[in-house]
């Protein structure tokens, strides 16, 4: 059924026949296709997971973010000269849009090859997303939701089995926190949500950034925090979080504790079990999968650390 539909998607920004492929399969259903000698990307999205309007509101985000200079991946109009296609299955609607490619490679990291000016390149071009969501004004009719009322958040307790106290805990009490948390125009507004390694491609020192499906109103510093996270365990994460911040603090402020990233990083990883917990339930677990879990439940226990 997908795959008729995503067939149904192509055909409507007229992409050559045979050239559809299954890229991944996480919140969207997303394939690659050529059109014109031209390869775009096709995201599949469920109104169960984002409205129309959501939709448009990040379309609306990707468009500001590229007028002010970032190498944020546009989205491309159909034949009809649509953005967004709707296509109705028996119970569902979906919405299709298409993008362009990111050029470049994706990031491997390598530590003997000394990441400084890379992370400082993050940190820059996070930075000037910053800057320019600061000033941003939604276009009429559109607006994405703030980081409470993410749809993994609102369908925690359907997600997540109650026998999973520790992560419970930890959801709940962060959650209070942050929603007490300072609010200012110079700390929060509408963020990328997953700049992550494999949500950007680098070449000629400049990140071509992509997957916006996350974009909301957050703290800044939570984009941050989900760049480094995975990096706190290295030896070297401290030092990378520095070269991190050395290029955010070219174009926005640069006064963010040790304390305060380390709590957005606790956020991830327990919106990280959430994401995992959607997608592999905890019925007949491989023991990857399992292992995984046990390993992620441990670091929410004992709390986000860095290498000593």
């Amino acid at each position: 059924m997908q795959a008729d539909l995503a067939n149904t998607a192509v055909q409507l920004w007229q992409g050559d026949a045979g050239s559809l492929r299954h890229v991944s399969d996480s919140a969207n259903q997303v394939y690659s296709f050529t059109a014109a000698g031209q390869q775009r990307y096709l995201r599949l999205t469920s109104r169960r997971a984002r409205t129309k309007a959501h939709i448009a509101a990040e379309l609306d985000f990707i468009a500001h973010l590229q007028q002010g200079g970032i190498n944020a991946m546009r989205p491309v109009a159909s034949a009809a000269g649509q953005l967004i296609a709707e296509l109705a299955t028996v119970d569902d609607v979906l919405f299709a849009c298409v993008f362009e490619a990111a050029a470049g490679a994706q990031f491997s990291y390598d530590s003997a090859g000394l990441s400084k000016e890379h992370f400082r390149l993050r940190g820059r071009t996070l930075g000037r997303m910053h800057v320019l969501a600061q000033a941003y004004i939604p276009a009429a009719g559109v607006r994405r939701y703030a980081w409470d009322e993410d749809e993994l958040l609102l369908a925690a307790a359907a997600i997540l089995p109650a026998a999973e106290q520790v992560v419970w805990r930890a959801y709940h009490e962060l959650r209070e926190r942050l929603r007490a948390y300072p609010k200012a125009s110079q700390t929060y507004g509408l963020i990328h949500g997953d700049f992550g390694e494999t949500n950007y491609r680098w070449r000629d020192n400049q990140l071509n950034v992509f997957d916006f499906d996350d974009c909301c109103y957050h703290w800044f510093t939570y984009d941050l925090a989900v760049t480094i996270y995975p990096h706190g365990w290295r030896k070297e994460g401290l030092q990378l979080w520095a070269w991190l911040l050395e290029g955010y603090a070219e174009n926005m402020r640069a006064d963010i504790t040790l304390a305060e990233i380390t709590m957005f990083c606790q956020w991830r990883l327990i919106y990280m079990f959430l994401v995992y917990a959607r997608k592999w339930s905890f019925t007949r677990l491989s023991v990857q999968q399992a292992n995984w879990f046990a390993q992620k439940r441990a670091n929410i226990a004992r709390g986000y650390t860095w290498a000593a």
